[in-house]
């Protein structure tokens, strides 16, 4: 093969069908993602304020207790190994990489408060073609997504009582807003990438034929298939906040739904419209 291989750098956002995504790409003999799902080091590398002090050892623990074999340490020390150098960033991917790769690349959610600069700098960076893949999901949606993940993860069993208050909370906390500020991270993408470089879809569409037939087109291959009974943000149904706490987040994010609606158009699902 002659062609250069893409890489793909996924930017997010966070409870967007991200995960999803990786997956079905992963799975694809053509594509080589990272093994490693979430590398979080273009984050790290410009703010390493977002992240607390003791992150690298415990991205280390947390990989080596995936599984206790050498292929798993092996990554465990890769990926620390980053935070030493940009090379080692770029030897981990071409180490990996095999002549009939097509694609090759990540996709790190957090990825999504980059700055304009900070963007361009990656795609100077990268030796690569690179293009960019931003997923967004009905903002509310999302927020309520990532209370109840955060309540899992807090109380080891998904706390009903902890997701609605931390879905009611939402409006004042940095972390949930952020991950829902799709209007900075679509101008910074288009300020940094050419315009057939940037991939923006919606969670609710992104397992349809059709959008699964634009993102082949996008990446090159013409033989994409994707299982949508594969995705990984369906997770045990809680009942909704009651309609004047919904009203409230979304309300706080009006400026988010007048941008996307604007900018899309006909093109953002009806669930985003819904009252």
């Amino acid at each position: 093969m002659t062609d250069e291989p893409i890489f793909l750098l996924g930017v997010g956002a966070q409870k967007c069908g991200t995960s999803w995504l990786y997956e079905q790409l992963a799975a694809h003999r053509d594509i080589m993602m990272s093994p490693i799902k979430e590398l979080h080091y273009w984050d790290r590398r410009f703010h390493p304020d977002f992240f607390k002090p003791r992150d690298t050892e415990t991205i280390l623990r947390r990989l080596l207790k995936q599984r206790g074999d050498k292929i798993i340490s092996d990554q465990a020390f890769e990926r620390v190994a980053m935070d030493c150098g940009e090379d080692y960033y770029l030897a981990y991917f071409r180490s990996r990489l095999r002549p009939n790769h097509r694609v090759l690349g990540e996709i790190s959610p957090s990825y999504s408060i980059l700055s304009a600069d900070e963007l361009a700098y990656v795609r100077s960076f990268l030796p690569w073609r690179t293009k960019a893949v931003f997923l967004m999901r009905d903002p509310v949606e999302r927020i309520w997504s990532q209370a109840k993940m955060q309540a899992k993860k807090a109380t080891g069993r998904g706390g009903e009582g902890d997701a609605y208050d931390l879905f009611g909370k939402s409006v004042q906390r940095r972390k949930y807003l952020e991950r829902t500020e799709y209007t900075s991270t679509v101008k910074n993408l288009r300020a940094s990438f050419a315009p057939e470089d940037v991939f923006i879809g919606f969670y609710e569409t992104l397992f349809d034929d059709a959008e699964v037939a634009r993102l082949a087109t996008f990446l090159g291959l013409d033989d994409l298939v994707f299982d949508a009974s594969a995705n990984p943000n369906k997770s045990a149904d809680l009942r909704k906040p009651d309609k004047a706490e919904w009203d409230k987040v979304r309300a706080a994010l009006a400026e988010v739904y007048d941008f996307v609606f604007t900018e899309f158009g006909d093109a953002v699902p009806a669930a985003w419209r819904a009252a």
